[in-house]
């Protein structure tokens, strides 16, 4: 037979066997390939049922509760060096959509959506703030030298350059600061958490102007543009250093979960149960830690001492520039430990744990009511740091107290140095070595000298 016979016999031949004939050899396997089919996804269906409700708890029952509920979306005020990415890449793991933004209240807070925001306690937060700039874990021309942030002297290992820059750094924004002084292109530490919830009243003028204004992207000599997404990094021209105390309330009052970084999962907890009306298995009081689904994110900074190790002096400082952050943070405290208690009530479960509320409470005990309060009855630039506060011998000055200003009293000279393009791009080169302290372990940079120290004369 020929190919073209063979070809038209197999056009005219059945597609199926006739009745009464048998079936082929090759039609066999089809009979049972599909029962297996239908098994194997079966079994790959229940291994994925198995794992998920493992992630949630391993209880079927809440897992399906947990589906069946609503999501109500989340809007997040992001203040900087606070843990918020962690808050933020975390929060979807627990079944709720939210956006966070590092900018103002007044562009983040949203109707018909769970407004969020998480403070942190502000001595620490200063030195990360400090930290951060100092670092440049980025590797930003932003924070290039040629910005005079103080990074200690020439010479100085990193530990000495960390604690010597540092102050320089407060006595800059804590003795006295005015907007025309400056603040190095990177945070102004001056209340920045309080500031978040009421900075935005811009001037176009103002606010772009180099040194004073928004941040810019480059170097003094090339500063491109000005980081213009409404922020508090800087002090707004139309911004109060000490913003008004029944503004920031009413502020916090309109937001629907108030938070803390030192309860950063009781935080996560109240969000969700805010959103959703119940809460992840893994945030109940006596759950395993270790399967909370955490996604952290680190924004590594150069920090080798604590608070409590650095200077008096520079307690005192970081003090003075955080008399309105510190009742915001007191504040924040009493409200997620009161949202907490309403919420665990209503759903008879418990997330805010006992070793939570210790800590918690001990931040509250740190002051008697009223007693932040009454660092505020003086203005701003009438204060110096200096009085004691009830718990001194464990800190130092939880306020200040006011200076009488001379008639005769001159403000401070600022001299700038100006440098060639040779000395700029040298600079630039040292900036980028010192990134060695943010990978390098502290071991390994002890005797090394600096490289980025500072250049401000």
């Amino acid at each position: 037979m020929t190919d073209l016979e063979r070809g038209v016999a197999d056009e005219r031949a059945p597609l199926r066997p006739t009745n009464g004939s048998s079936a082929s050899p090759s039609s066999a396997p089809s009979k049972i390939s599909f029962p297996l089919m239908v098994a194997f996804a079966v079994v790959g269906l229940g291994a994925t049922l198995g794992s998920f409700v493992s992630s949630w708890g391993g209880d079927i029952v809440q897992v399906l509760q947990l589906a069946s509920h609503n999501k109500i979306p989340v809007s997040y005020m992001h203040v900087p060096r606070t843990g918020g990415d962690t808050l933020r890449f975390t929060v979807p793991h627990l079944g709720v959509p939210i956006t966070g933004e590092e900018r103002c209240y007044k562009y983040v807070h949203r109707e018909r959506a769970i407004n969020a925001v998480m403070f942190r306690d502000p001595r620490e937060h200063v030195l990360s703030q400090f930290s951060h700039c100092f670092a440049n874990p980025h590797g930003a021309a932003s924070m290039s030298p040629l910005w005079g942030f103080p990074r200690g002297n020439r010479g100085d290992t990193p530990k000495l350059g960390w604690m010597n820059g540092l102050n320089k750094w407060l006595k800059h924004f804590g003795e006295n600061w005015h907007r025309e002084d400056g603040y190095f292109n990177c945070f102004n530490p001056i209340n920045m958490q309080a500031r978040y919830l009421t900075c935005g009243a811009k001037d176009e003028v103002k606010d772009k102007e180099i040194h004073t204004g928004a941040e810019r992207w480059g170097t003094p000599d090339d500063p491109g543009r000005a980081v213009w997404f409404q922020s508090a990094h800087y002090l707004g021209a139309n911004d109060d250093a000490e913003p008004d105390l029944e503004k920031l309330i009413r502020r916090l009052d309109s937001m629907q979960v108030v938070g803390v970084t030192e309860a950063m999962k009781a935080t996560a907890c109240l969000i969700e149960y805010q959103s959703r009306g119940t809460v992840h298995p893994q945030c109940e009081c006596g759950s395993n830690e270790k399967k909370f689904p955490w996604k952290e994110e680190r924004n590594e900074a150069y920090q080798p001492y604590a608070y409590a190790e650095i200077s008096e002096r520079a307690r005192e400082l970081v003090m003075n520039v955080t008399r309105v952050d510190r009742l915001v943070h007191r504040y924040a405290v009493k409200r997620l430990i009161r949202d907490s208690l309403r919420a665990e009530e209503k759903m008879g479960k418990r997330f805010l744990c006992s070793a939570t509320r210790r800590v918690l409470d001990a931040m509250l005990d740190e002051h008697k009511d009223g007693e932040l309060e009454a660092a505020l009855d003086q203005a701003w630039d009438e204060y110096r740091p200096g009085g004691k506060s009830l718990n001194h011998a464990e800190e130092a000055s939880m306020g200040a107290f006011a200076i009488p200003r001379g008639p005769l009293a001159k403000p401070r000279k600022r001299s700038v140095r100006t440098y060639t393009a040779a000395e700029q791009e040298e600079l630039m080169v040292k900036m980028t070595e010192a990134r060695a302290a943010e990978v390098l372990p502290r071991e390994a940079l002890e005797e090394v000298p600096m490289t980025h120290f500072e250049y401000s004369r």
